[in-house]
């Protein structure tokens, strides 16, 4: 009996687990399917950022209250055991709210948390290996810097990836060299040609300040757009996380003040509509003379008084200030504002004021002309450039000559001063200027012979002028200032603003021209600032016959 019982037991247990693997089977679940993520907000976490007396744990919970979409937890200097244990404690947050936790790096603690997946790059392990070990459902994000990396990403079934650095960066010492806006545009355009279904989020010293640049001016043409920002010290640093994430979050989701309306609102640029067009430059100018619009020049000493005067002769009320301190009021005390920024005497110490200038006048919605003066003479005027296109906001206009535009470009155009040895024709001078309009999506203004005038998508070539405007000290420069009066009234269509402005000017020159006793440059620069008062006044009383002469070509 005893020897049989085990036998009879056995079968028993048999017949049993075939039940009960039977009634498994009918009931089994639907495979696991990988969690939905947002990367609207991503925080990647830094502990030796937190301010004092704050853990990591609260501060977490308070960002996910302020808006946090998901979390990379990224602790470089932690053991093995204490990072799972305090990943362990993190992950039992996150789940509380559905925000997905990823790990940075480490595939293993990952695994032993039990999260939702990894975040790795190009020095850890392979996306593959990642992949078999944390399965099919897991979240994995790649890390890429440049093109080539990109490309490989594309490759792989990686659920999004990480482009940066944007901005130099304190927070991760090995990072590679910044990418800026436009080096994120680049690396979207690629993915939107490879697999444009992949996802990607911004990362690199991104906060408050700069995140409005960063989506606006790192959007593709064609193409999706970035899905998200991950900051790391404009939360984690923060007294109060939750205040952080929700302002953040906030600037994602609203559309930055200098944004210009959709193409489908803006003027259709064709000779078809040329009364139109025309009309509207009509419109412009009479409205700066109603509105008298604040024109904030930061400009060079030589062309001050000239400048000046040329504001007040279209309608315009100039302000000449340098002082840093004066830079948010300036921007906020008008209703009708713009700032000129000119480079014509760049040095270490017009910095500070150039970045504030700019981002005080892109929050409160005002437009900005940013004139090169020269940044093809020397190393530092390059330098200062790249900076101010790259690091300090918006620019709404980029007014320069033919070599300045070509320089801003990345082409090797040797300037001696503010004048250039460029020599391209007016075919590739049209490609440049939409190349550099389409790279920052602003406007930008070549003037010579043929100005070119272009948004990256709308060109125009305006032939009118004389000869003498170039033999006059700061006439050049002052053109910003009539670009700002124009700007500033009229924000809905930026190139139609600086057409007005540029037809304003080169056909008072030639009016000017023509006046009896204009027998220079110097009778010809009084005459000038008179024809720019006369054309006000005529658009003011509605009139548009001084437009007869005017010459242009639509692209």
């Amino acid at each position: 009996m005893s020897e049989q019982a085990p036998a009879m037991m056995s079968d028993t247990a048999k017949g049993t687990a075939a039940v009960e693997m039977q009634m498994s089977t009918s009931m089994a679940p639907t495979s696991p399917t990988k969690p939905k993520f947002d990367l609207t907000l991503y925080l990647v976490t830094s502990s030796s950022l937190l301010p004092p007396n704050c853990t990591l744990e609260s501060h977490i919970e308070a960002a996910i209250k302020g808006g946090v979409t998901i979390v990379q937890l990224r602790e470089k200097n932690l053991d093995t055991a204490p990072f799972i244990a305090l990943g362990k404690r993190i992950h039992s947050i996150t789940k509380k709210y559905g925000v997905p936790l990823l790990i940075n790096d480490r595939v293993d603690v990952a695994l032993a948390i039990g999260c939702e997946g990894a975040h790795i790059g190009w020095d850890d392990m392979d996306y593959n290996t990642a992949r078999n070990i944390l399965g099919p459902t897991a979240i994995i994000g790649l890390s890429v810097s440049n093109v080539t990396q990109a490309s490989l990403a594309a490759s792989t079934t990686t659920d999004y990836i990480g482009i940066g650095p944007v901005f130099p960066t304190r927070t991760k010492p090995d990072a590679s060299a910044p990418l800026y806006p436009s080096g994120v545009r680049q690396i979207l355009g690629l993915i939107s040609a490879k697999r444009p279904e992949l996802p990607s989020v911004a990362i690199g010293s991104i906060n408050a300040t700069n995140l409005q640049a960063v989506l606006y001016k790192s959007r593709p043409t064609e193409g999706l757009p970035l899905a998200g920002v991950a900051v790391v010290s404009a939360i984690i640093s923060s007294t109060d996380p939750e205040s952080a994430a929700s302002g953040l979050l906030s600037l994602y989701k609203s559309p930055p003040p200098w944004a210009s309306p959709p193409p489908s609102q803006r003027t259709v640029f064709t000779h078809f509509y040329l009364p139109l067009i025309l009309d509207k430059v009509v419109t412009i100018i009479r409205t700066i003379k109603e509105h008298k619009p604040l024109v904030h020049h930061i400009t060079n000493a030589v062309v001050k008084n000239f400048s000046a005067n040329v504001t007040l002769a279209v309608g315009g009320s100039p302000i000449m200030s340098d002082n840093v301190e004066e830079a948010a009021d300036l921007a906020g005390v008008a209703p009708h504002s713009a700032c000129l920024v000119n480079m014509g005497t760049a040095g270490p110490g017009e910095r500070r004021l150039y970045a504030l200038a700019i981002r005080e006048n892109n929050k409160a919605g005002k437009p900005v002309v940013f004139d090169p003066v020269g940044v093809g003479a020397t190393g530092m005027r390059k330098e200062t450039v790249r900076w101010i296109l790259d690091e300090c906001g918006y620019v709404d206009v980029i007014k320069g000559n033919e070599g300045e535009i070509r320089t801003i470009a990345g082409e090797g155009v040797r300037m001696k001063g503010v004048d250039s040895d460029a020599a391209g024709g007016i075919e590739d001078l049209i490609k440049v200027a939409k190349g550099v309009a389409g790279r920052e999506r602003n406007v930008v203004v070549t003037t010579g012979a043929t100005d070119v005038l272009s948004d990256g998508v709308r060109t125009v070539l305006v032939n009118n002028g004389h000869p003498f405007q170039a033999l006059v000290t700061g006439m050049g420069c002052a053109l910003g200032s009539v670009i700002c009066a124009a700007l500033a009234v009229n924000k809905d269509d930026k190139l139609m603003s600086c057409l007005a402005a540029i037809l304003l000017y080169n056909v008072a020159a030639e009016r000017a021209v023509k006046k009896d006793g204009s027998r220079g440059p110097g009778s010809f620069s009084s005459a000038f600032l008179d024809e720019l008062y006369e054309i006000g006044e005529i658009c003011a009383r509605g009139e548009g016959g001084w437009l007869d002469g005017v010459n242009m070509e639509f692209i």
